[in-house]
């Protein structure tokens, strides 16, 4: 395999990816990358000094397509409980790309790798939570409601995605319930707060 030097990160990383897809992130190892990518071993380290570091480059690829694929089925409609199941299916299908559960496999990385990865992921969940009080600010059947200290919008984006995340964890793959009971909460004429 023939590459050249500007995209040889690109293609290890690629490499990486599809062992992942297809393997597990548990798979991914600098020398079977380093095969597959037809680059050698101390090339990979120039790119990715640790098995850890290519595999948080790997996540931090899966995030950054996810939230693209968010940004674009987001933008078109106003109703919040919409673009909730959008959100919701494309971070399922992305789950569902992957052989196993990679994400859970993370564990297995070095102290300071998981250190790392968990930084990263804050950072996608943030980005996650900050679309949602988007999402609640232009939905026009959410501007009424009263929000308060108690159930502010940041506390309710946030326990809306900490559910998404149990509710993909548990592959349930149906967020019926879930959206019915918010719709009780958020729109509901006759609540208190």
């Amino acid at each position: 395999m023939e590459n050249n030097l500007s995209n040889h990160k690109e293609v290890i990383l690629s490499q990486a990816k599809k062992i992942a897809v297809s393997d597990g992130i548990s798979k991914i190892n600098i020398r079977t990358v380093a095969k597959n990518s037809g680059i050698a071993i101390g090339t990979v380290y120039n790119y990715f000094p640790s098995k850890g570091d290519l595999l948080i480059s790997v996540v931090t690829e899966f995030w950054d397509e996810a939230f693209a694929d968010l940004e674009g089925i987001t933008s078109t409609s106003s109703n919040f409980f919409d673009n909730l199941e959008n959100i919701y299916r494309v971070l399922d299908n992305y789950l569902h790309h992957f052989k196993e559960n990679w994400l859970n496999q993370l564990v297995l990385l070095k102290a300071d790798e998981k250190v790392m990865a968990r930084k990263k992921e804050e950072e996608y969940f943030q980005k996650v939570h900050d679309k949602l009080i988007l999402l609640i600010d232009r939905d026009p059947d959410l501007q009424d409601y009263p929000w308060s200290e108690v159930i502010s919008k940041e506390k309710m984006a946030e326990f809306i995605f900490d559910h998404m995340l149990i509710i993909l964890k548990k592959e349930k793959g149906d967020l019926t319930f879930f959206i019915a009971l918010l719709k009780q909460i958020l729109i509901n004429k006759n609540r208190t707060v």
